[in-house]
């Protein structure tokens, strides 16, 4: 029989001590929560569930930090880091980058859309990198994309959109649901359920399903006062946000990716047949942003 633990991103290997700990003392908090009140149990999990990760620069990103042109968009009261290169003229390339990272995650791509005449826009989400906040969720990062495009681009039309991980969610719901538009999209080692990242992070505590349930309907009912557009779950899932595209697609994910599993490549590739797709195998969920192959079948996308 598989091992449940397999195919969890922080189960299917050793973890260090300090995060063993720390995902131990929480689980046992919300076992404590649980037992006197799901609704509170609930409005903790969703302040964990919205409050990203912090993790160091890699040098290799620098390079590209220090030679960006550097500007901030300032959005609910907070101030977003927006980095681009090249030509403001020439056509406009934008990297969604993933949960826990930043702009620069994506650094690769860089040079090689520069040298082929596009201008690249990168920002970090609210509590990423260099922009304010403390937490961020797909609604947040979508309507952030918006403005971005409302004062990056002509016509809210990007010429292609490349988004990572999370940055896939929030580049789909961007597209289907804030009026943004792109010529191509490209989506890298992408989700397609928004239940596998509920679901997922309710197993990393050990949560109750009533737990998880008080935690989307607190969602649903504090979110829905800050963005002025209909939503529900399901109707943010990229399964459901993907129908309304009318941007070429290319799908690319890895199939030894323990973090966003094949299958869930697999889920959304069914819902969009017609879409190119790239399959990799043995650069996991990072690596792949650095495999050169990858990084030139996407250049040739975008710009055949």
């Amino acid at each position: 029989m598989k091992s449940k633990n397999k195919d969890h991103p922080f189960k299917n290997h050793k973890m260090p001590l300090p995060m063993k700990l720390y995902f131990g003392g929480v689980s046992a908090s919300f076992k404590i929560l649980e037992a006197v009140s799901p609704t509170l149990a609930g409005r903790l999990a969703l302040r964990l569930f919205m409050q990203p990760p912090s993790f160091g620069i890699p040098r290799r990103e620098h390079k590209w930090r220090n030679s960006a042109q550097l500007s901030h968009l300032t959005i609910r009261d907070r101030k977003i880091s927006l980095r681009s290169w090249g030509n403001k003229n020439h056509p406009t390339v934008l990297l969604s980058h993933g949960w826990g990272g930043r702009c620069t995650q994506l650094q690769a791509f860089i040079q090689p859309l520069l040298d082929a005449n596009y201008r690249v826009i990168g920002f970090d989400a609210p509590g990423h990198g260099d922009s304010e906040g403390k937490f961020s969720n797909m609604l947040d990062v979508a309507s952030i994309i918006a403005e971005i495009a409302k004062t990056e681009t002509s016509n809210n039309t990007f010429d292609a959109i490349i988004g990572h991980s999370f940055g896939t969610g929030t580049a789909l719901l961007a597209l289907d649901k804030f009026k943004v538009n792109a010529n191509k999209v490209v989506l890298i080692a992408y989700f397609a359920d928004i239940h596998f990242v509920t679901n997922l992070f309710g197993q990393l505590f050990n949560l109750k399903a009533s737990t998880l349930k008080a935690m989307e309907q607190r969602a649903l009912s504090s979110l829905s006062k800050t963005y002025d557009i209909s939503w529900d779950w399901e109707s943010i899932s990229p399964t459901e946000t993907v129908k309304s595209l009318t941007a070429e697609l290319l799908l690319v994910h890895d199939r030894d990716d323990h973090e966003v599993p094949y299958s869930q490549a697999k889920l959304l590739q069914q819902v969009v047949p017609n879409a190119k797709t790239i399959t990799t195998t043995g650069l996991g969920h990072r690596k792949i942003l650095m495999k050169k192959d990858v990084i030139k079948s996407v250049v040739a996308f975008i710009h055949p």
